[in-house]
């Protein structure tokens, strides 16, 4: 029998004692005793030592509503906030709109990753998250209420600043928000290395292994004056460098595939 067969003839029995305080105790002593596992912690993110200032730095940006930019080869942060709607790369751009003082050291970076402020789905996400590990369960009643009616953000701030689970709330968003900058980043480094992987393999290689550099190889007069050194397609360029590889050290350079223009 399948979950929802199962759970269509669970239901049913649950509500026939929903009025009988002792028999729903009884089941839900046993549900926590014999059923119910806690759920496993999501494992923590790993990044290089050289980003941890810059998570913790992003994760305070993207607190404040900031776009933030990380500069992925030296660990540097920058920021802006998103209703500074001009090219931030373009100078006239930033004169136009901005004090004289105002730089962005972003602009400037070329191996950069940004992250956009949170939507609003993922901060109701954290807010629900927060509200659903909170042992006071006066509290967490409410919490959930007010999430599940109109206004939930607003009420949701009024309920938390007017108690004592405050600072927790600070503490538990600032560790969610660095867990998710972590996440992205660990993301963007694997993509990163899964191009520079893939360039490795698709790479031009001699007899021993060593990778060769296209631009090192000398273009001899005859490849000049011929049709496939202008054609875009890359087995037949490659097939030219490794001629021609294999005969830089050739008085005479021999082509069976050439083809004037």
């Amino acid at each position: 029998m399948n979950a929802q067969k199962l759970l269509d003839q669970i239901l049913p029995i649950l509500y026939t004692v929903k009025e009988d305080a002792v028999k729903l105790q009884k089941i839900l002593t046993f549900l926590e005793e014999e059923i119910y596992e806690e759920p496993e912690e999501p494992n923590e993110v790993e990044v290089s030592s050289k980003y941890e200032k810059a998570v913790k730095d992003i994760a305070d940006g993207l607190n404040a509503g900031f776009i933030c930019y990380l500069n992925l080869d030296t660990g540097e942060t920058d920021e802006t906030r998103p209703e500074w709607e001009f090219d931030a790369e373009d100078e006239e751009d930033q004169d136009a709109e901005l004090p004289d003082d105002m730089e962005f050291k972003f602009s400037s970076w070329k191996h950069r990753m940004v992250f956009e402020p949170l939507e609003s789905p993922e901060s109701f996400r954290i807010m629900r998250s927060f509200t659903e590990s909170l042992e006071d369960n006066k509290l967490q009643t409410r919490l959930a209420n007010a999430l599940n009616n109109r206004k939930p953000f607003a009420n949701f701030k009024f309920i938390i600043d007017n108690s004592e689970y405050r600072q927790d709330w600070f503490d538990f968003k600032q560790r969610y928000l660095e867990r998710y900058v972590k996440e992205l980043l660990a993301l963007e480094l694997q993509r990163d290395e899964s191009l520079i992987n893939t360039e490795e393999i698709n790479g031009f290689y001699d007899d021993n292994g060593n990778k060769i550099d296209p631009e090192s190889i000398p273009v001899p007069g005859l490849c000049v004056i011929c049709k496939s050194r202008y054609v875009d397609d890359w087995d037949e360029n490659l097939l030219c460098q490794m001629n021609r590889h294999d005969q830089q050290n050739e008085k005479d350079f021999k082509c069976g595939a050439f083809v004037k223009i």
